[in-house]
């Protein structure tokens, strides 16, 4: 398992060879990074990547994951708060190019105050790439009046024989869940946390440890 926190967090190319696997967990908790990350996935490799996001400041963060033998696979989690001004776009595209490839991205936000929260991304099955499966889904909950949320992911599918989706949200927390608590006497910052908590907290099941429960810290800490 490769880790990289804060600072650390560059640059980066990553090549899984045959049957093997990459476990990639990603933590910021300071200034946003703007890093671009490649990986090469060999036949039958597995990569598997997690980015829990609670930092500020304004960037572009870019994965870009290559598909390149049968049976390759790949998986990602982001889970991130936006807030004071911050402007975070996070690019996450995969890309397919053999047969009998998969790829699942899963991307969920939080935009507070005046921050602006994008995610965007390609999912390309190539021509000749069959049984091939891809999937994207991405959400924004949007917190105050002044933060923006915005979701684009785009699918570009050359090939018949695969399977391929996405899903993009944004909006706010739900009234009807807050009516419940509030009706119950939780106040409403309690409220907003507790739910905020069932959103992200999916996320620690890729981290354990020290930094798995500072992440879970963050979470449950109202941020």
């Amino acid at each position: 398992m490769l880790t990289l926190v804060d600072e650390n967090i560059k640059d980066l190319d990553l090549v899984v060879g045959e049957g093997e696997t990459c476990m990639l967990r990603l933590a910021s908790f300071t200034v946003f990074p703007s890093a671009n990350i490649r990986v090469k996935v060999k036949k039958g490799g597995t990569f598997d990547g997690a980015f829990a996001d609670f930092s500020r400041g304004n960037g572009r963060f870019s994965l870009v994951v290559e598909l390149l033998g049968e049976g390759a696979n790949a998986s990602w989690h982001y889970a991130g708060i936006g807030n004071g001004d911050s402007n975070k776009t996070i690019d996450t595209s995969a890309e397919h190019l053999s047969p009998l490839t998969k790829a699942d991205i899963a991307q969920y936000g939080i935009a507070m105050e005046q921050s602006r929260m994008t995610f965007i991304g390609t999912s390309h099955i190539h021509e000749h790439m069959a049984r091939s499966s891809t999937s994207q889904k991405e959400k924004v909950i949007v917190f105050d009046k002044g933060a923006v949320g915005k979701c684009s992911p785009i699918l570009r599918i050359d090939e018949n024989d695969v399977e391929a989706s996405h899903s993009a949200i944004v909006g706010k927390l739900s009234d009807e869940h807050l009516f419940y608590m509030l009706s119950r006497g939780i106040d409403l910052p309690t409220a907003k946390r507790l739910l905020t908590l069932g959103y992200l907290k999916p996320v620690l099941a890729h981290y354990d440890g020290e930094l798995g429960e500072r992440i879970k810290e963050c979470i449950e800490g109202g941020f």
